[in-house]
């Protein structure tokens, strides 16, 4: 190193050497080329400029650059492939010695911080003309050019400024002036191995993309603030430095991986919301309750009072939605105006947040899904109960005993009845008014939701909830078992206290938890957004649920197609190429592709296609592969690769799609498609999910959207919600409704693929995760989304929907409802088909029920031109139409099919998948398991009846023949890894 050169500086090219910080060497740029590169090869592929390290006289190995005659504009640079935050250097320069060897003098540098972003061209005079010169260019002068410190890609850009025939040679360019006061910046990033895969620890900035759209958009980028300084609209190219986003955590929370979804998202993710502002939205919905987290503490009201139904769902259109308070009461602390929210704690069916001033504890509240309480406590200051109006017509008292009050509100029509229970003596103030401060030596008190939505609350329905108001629940643990005999899941939901022990409370049993339950309830309840809460008082409770069972595909049967119909639609996807296969790098889009690929693959090979399944086969590895390595050739991809963001305890693919990155939005959904795909491989070439190849990824990714308890890198079940008993596609939640979720099918091929690997594999335990998840998804799809008990005219206590809601159906489930509605659409044909996609054998709940579905499906169709899918328009899933009636009535299906010459596939859907569907099920008919009326003993066993013939279908993932046993009494001897189909 030179005389002058410090410890800390980043060296750049030294004695003939590119420091390894700048690990895509040395390129040029080139007019000639339409300003393209030639890269490490000398100027071999560029006209204009060439270079070589020589041997100089006085420094030794140095860098000669030569301009060629004919004047285009050419450029030597030195990169790296991610770029350095260079912060530190901002009080600096760049340093370089350089000596021009021949031809004029002049000079021109520059740095990039990638493209667009730059310093602008740095005209530096006649430099080295008379020997060895040291230049020098501060950091202050590039940064007014442009340049973003934080985001430097190349050590330096050089060229002789009139780019005609001069050749000069650079040494020791070096970035210098670093200040001290932190550590030296470091280049590149860490590449962590899975099996024969690997994870980056950093999102490539050249993955960075951008959208204009009433402002610049980054995306690709991880959790980040969506808004970038600047953006190419022409080449999705951002200018400036993304903004990461901080989980909200504190205390226990920040000690464990960072949560997301769940009906409280929003406070792991936003933190307070701020009162008056529009765009902090979100309300979290413990059920009965709904509840806005805010700077000056809570907002909570009833949802029962104001559930609404409406001809596209139901909901309560909450009033003055963004005040402190309006209809219901509103927790605060009288000693403090502006507080930071975080989260505390959670568990499966709590959670705890923490209000700080300065960063101290003022208060914190723990919220219990279905129960009617909320537990208090302040550490500073005094609580304070406060309601819109002082009493009178809208607000007033009803019970005023021991340490107890009771509070009525009455504003926009919607009644509210809450106790408030102090801990211990307990002294409530100006009762009359409308902030009523609640003194006792703890501090602390329960703010209990009754469940009466008009009237006075007798005393006999307040002393009940009452007498359990004080005995505080910390935690709810829910877990899950699985009868192997029957295939029956039995969740367990069990309270308890902040030391872990059991805690006896009033529980809220919603409609998929009592229904499926012996627990014993009380005489209270209440309709809710869920329908009818029944209130039990217990310290736990279980209920089961029915599995549906998986297959990797519908069987292939002999006298069931054509087989040269499907031979030709099985070849002309094939002849297509791998470039209709996927032409897409989000992992939403390409993952439905493998998908559909996966389905395809075994249709081939069990119709004797070899040659095709095998081609399918090695593109499918390939593609994955690609996707499960973060680098090409010792390079970061800029596409198709993963990243571990350890401040939120996630996987992020790129590229990124529905904010899949910056709200973790879907995860379930997208690396679903993926699990599906490669369990397909797997059940092809076990080989290729060896621990030693790629088996390490795919677990990956299932542990990201349904980790385990103890998982040191992933929160528990990401997107499922335990105490809900469904999904949540949401990450921040930034509603007034809530949290949502629209596709039940599209979780369900998750949780089914699950279960696929793990029978795969010979992994028992994700087998039972995965029946667990599966199971309770199709058992909420049909309570909760259907309504299969309303539809069945069971009584009004077990109809889901509110009375004035008409529809059989509903698309998307809120916190606090429904939506009849699609994210993307208002077509009947969207709104009904959203639950039908993949189409593919992990989804099979979708048609348990024959009546419903029949219902269903003309529905579904009501909008056609013809009431069939052949009359839809060719964006509205013509296929998926076919093979949902095919569920139900598949003659009346094939009849409409044959109807239409030509269509165009759903994204995830193919012409031969989708013949093979149809005409699979016209031999099969009707599912007979899944109900819990016909159970079988192996995860990967059902039955289908055809007009009184039972078709018994079995695949046996073991190496041997296999017994399994029907809960009718038929048995089925199941041939080794292949499928066994019986009829009785």
């Amino acid at each position: 190193p030179p005389p002058g050169s410090e410890a800390t500086d980043l060296w750049v090219l030294v004695d003939g050497a590119v420091d390894p910080a700048w690990d895509r060497g040395i390129s040029a740029f080139d007019e000639a080329l339409g300003f393209g590169e030639c890269n490490n090869d000398g100027g071999a592929a560029c006209p204009s400029i060439s270079w070589e390290f020589v041997t100089d006289d006085e420094r030794g190995e140095v860098l000669q650059v030569t301009h060629a005659a004919s004047g285009d504009l050419a450029g030597v640079f030195i990169a790296a492939s991610i770029p350095l935050d260079v912060s530190g250097f901002a009080n600096g320069s760049v340093v370089f010695d350089i000596k021009v060897v021949s031809g004029d003098s002049n000079i021109t540098m520059k740095l990039d911080c990638v493209f667009p972003c730059t310093s602008g061209e740095q005209q530096l005079g006649s430099k080295g003309a008379a020997g060895w010169e040291t230049v020098e260019v501060s950091f202050a002068t590039l940064v007014a050019g442009g340049l973003d410190l934080g985001n430097v890609n190349t050590g330096i850009v050089i060229w002789a400024t009139n780019a005609t025939s001069t050749v000069f040679q650079i040494d020791n360019v070096r970035f210098t002036g670093f200040d001290d006061s932190g550590p030296p910046p470091t280049s590149g990033y860490t590449v962590t191995a899975y099996g024969a895969g690997s994870v980056s620890d950093t999102i490539n900035p050249a993955s960075y993309r951008c959208v204009v759209d009433f402002g610049n958009w980054i995306y690709n980028a991880g959790v980040v603030a969506p808004a970038i300084p600047a953006c190419n609209a022409s080449t999705g190219i951002p200018t400036g430095t993304p903004t990461p986003l901080q989980p909200q955590l504190t205390g226990p929370a920040a000690d464990k991986p960072t949560p997301t979804h769940k009906w409280w998202g929003s406070i792991p993710f936003l933190g307070e919301m701020t009162i008056g502002d529009a765009n902090d939205a979100a309300y979290i919905t413990p059920d009965p309750m709904i509840a806005r987290v805010t700077d000056r503490g809570f907002r909570v009201m009833g949802i029962p009072s104001g559930l609404t139904s409406r001809g596209d769902g139901f909901l309560y259109p909450i009033p003055d939605p963004f005040s402190e308070v309006f209809d219901g009461v509103a927790i605060g602390n009288a000693d403090f105006a502006s507080l930071d929210a975080y989260l505390k704690n959670h568990s499966d069916g709590s959670v705890t947040v923490e209000w700080q001033s300065g960063g101290q504890a003022v208060m914190e509240a723990t919220f219990v899904h279905g129960s009617p309480y909320v537990y208090m406590t302040a550490f500073q200051g005094e609580l304070v109960v406060r309601t819109l109006r002082t009493d009178g017509g809208e607000k007033g008292t009803f019970y005023n005993q021991g340490n107890s009050l009771g509070v009525w509100t009455n504003v926009a029509g919607n009644h509210n009845n809450f106790l408030v229970t102090g801990e211990g003596t307990t002294t409530f103030g100006n009762i009359a008014g409308n902030e009523i401060t609640v003194s006792n030596a703890a501090n602390a008190l329960t703010l209990t939701y009754l469940p009466q939505t008009a009237g006075t609350p007798a005393d006999a329905l307040t002393g009940f909830f009452e007498s359990r108001a004080r005995n505080i629940v910390a935690a709810v643990d829910i877990d899950y078992s699985v009868n192997r005999a029957t295939n029956e899941v039995t969740v367990t939901h069990s309270y308890l206290d902040g030391q872990g022990a059991p805690i006896e409370t009033i529980a809220g049993m919603h409609p998929l938890h009592w229904k499926n339950s012996a627990q014993p309830t009380s005489q209270y309840q209440v309709r809710s957004a869920r329908g009818t809460i029944k209130f039990s008082q217990t310290g736990t409770f279980s209920y089961e649920l029915p599995s549906v069972g998986v297959l990797p595909a519908l069987p292939s049967i002999d006298g069931t197609f054509d087989q040269a119909t499907l031979e030709g639609l099985v070849s002309d996807f094939v002849s297509q190429g791998p470039a209709a296969w996927n032409d897409r790098t989000d992992t939403y889009w390409a993952g439905k592709n493998y998908g559909k690929v996966a389905e395809l693959v075994a249709i081939a090979d069990s119709i004797g296609m070899n040659a095709e399944a095998a081609q399918l086969l090695d593109w499918l590895k390939a593609e994955l592969a690609d996707w499960f390595t973060a680098e090409t050739s010792g390079n970061l991809d800029v596409f198709k690769y993963f990243v571990y963001d350890d401040e939120w305890n996630t996987l992020l693919g790129l590229e990124e799609s529905f904010a899949s990155h910056q709200q973790l939005n879907d995860h379930h959904f997208h690396y679903g498609y993926f699990v599906r795909a490669a369990a397909e491989v797997c059940r092809m070439d076990i080989a290729w999910c060896g621990a030693d190849q790629y088996g390490p990824m795919i677990e990956l990714l299932i542990r990201d959207y349904a980790g385990d308890a103890d998982d040191p890198m992933f929160p528990r079940l990401r997107n499922f919600d335990p105490a809900n008993g469904f999904s949540w596609a949401s990450g921040p939640a930034n509603f007034a409704r809530g949290n949502n979720n629209e596709s039940t099918s599209e979780a369900a091929n998750a949780y089914g693929a699950i279960v696929l690997y793990g029978l795969i594999t010979g992994r028992d335990d994700l087998v039972d995760k995965g029946m667990y998840l599966h199971a309770s998804t199709a058992a909420a799809y049909w309570q909760y989304w259907n309504n299969i008990d309303g539809y069945n005219n069971r009584g009004t206590e077990e109809d889901n929907f509110p009375a004035g809601y008409n529809r059989i159906t509903t698309s998307i489930i809120w916190g606090d409802g429904s939506a009849f509605a699609t994210w993307f659409s208002g077509a009947f044909a969207h709104i009904l088909g959203i639950q039908g996609l993949p189409s593919n054998p992990l989804i099979l709940h979708v048609g348990q029920y024959a009546d419903y579905m029949a219902d269903y499906v003309a529905l579904g169709l009501s909008e056609s031109s013809n009431i069939m899918p052949s009359g839809l328009p060719d964006d509205q899933w013509r296929d998926l139409w076919w093979n949902l009636w095919a569920m139900t009535d598949a003659d009346a299906a094939i009849a409409d099919y044959d109807t239409v010459a030509d269509y165009v596939p759903e994204a995830g859907e193919t012409k031969a998948h989708t013949y093979h569907w149809i005409h699979t099920f016209r031999r099969l008919g009707h599912m007979q398991t899944g109900t819990g009326a016909l159970t079988a003993d192996y995860p990967a066993a059902l039955a289908f009846d055809n007009n009184g013939v039972t078709s018994y279908v079995v695949y046996n993932f073991t190496g041997q023949e296999l017994a399994v046993s029907f809960s009718d009494g038929q048995i089925v001897n199941s041939a080794p890894d292949g499928f066994t189909l019986i009829t009785n």
